[in-house]
């Protein structure tokens, strides 16, 4: 009888752990399942990566012009009588924005009717309530009679009638040379003066094409 109790202690305590065994079985094999449905459901297979396209985004950030005008022209004139007359590329303009975008620009001043002079530039903004205009990139002022300025920016004083710069600026009538920085000037060049760091190469010295302040005349 004590062998019976013996084997039947034994037999229990096997099925205790076989049990034990087979129940942490399952509970391994439910983790795996898990993780197995957990990444399916992350990144099905064969799924490709995500690509996230910003140039649309890119594209709205960029602000669209309200108005564009290929061959733009634009007539100053007083009392009837043309003062200069503005020609360009192609016209921007932007909402809430008094300037027009110009893409080149071709200006051509006129004293009581007479064409005197030209401004060329690759670029420009026209203010379209005051007329002001700046010009920049390759900026060249010639007038009818030979003289030449040559800059990389010049704003045109519509009021004032005149253009200034701070900038860089050379000078030339005939053989005569002036260069330095900063400049005002009327637009048929007939009074320029150069503001500072002011070099001339003059070849007439007794001529009066420049005085000590570096104005010209």
């Amino acid at each position: 009888m004590g062998n019976m109790v013996y084997n039947m202690a034994t037999l229990r305590n096997s099925s205790n752990f076989a049990g034990a065994v087979l129940v942490a079985l399952v509970i391994i094999v439910a983790l795996v399942s898990v993780v197995a449905l957990g990444g399916c459901r992350g990144e099905p297979d064969g799924a490709p990566d995500m690509v996230v396209d910003t140039s649309e985004n890119e594209a709205q950030k960029i602000e669209k012009p309200i108005q564009q005008i290929f061959d733009y022209h634009l007539v100053e004139s007083s009392a009837g009588v043309r003062q200069w007359v503005l020609e360009s590329d192609l016209m921007n303009k932007y909402s809430g924005q008094r300037d027009a975008e110009l893409i080149t620009v071709h200006l051509d001043f006129f004293k009581e009717g007479n064409h005197f002079s030209t401004l060329t530039s690759d670029s420009g903004r026209a203010n379209l309530q005051t007329h002001d205009i700046f010009t920049w990139g390759n900026v060249v002022v010639v007038t009818d009679d030979g003289r030449r300025l040559e800059t990389e920016e010049l704003y045109f004083d519509n009021e004032r009638q005149l253009i200034h710069n701070d900038v860089f600026d050379r000078f030339t009538r005939g053989d005569d040379v002036i260069e330095g920085i900063g400049l005002e000037a009327t637009p048929d060049l007939e009074y320029i003066e150069i503001k500072r760091q002011v070099e001339a190469d003059v070849v007439d010295s007794k001529s009066d094409c420049e005085n000590p302040e570096g104005e010209a005349r």
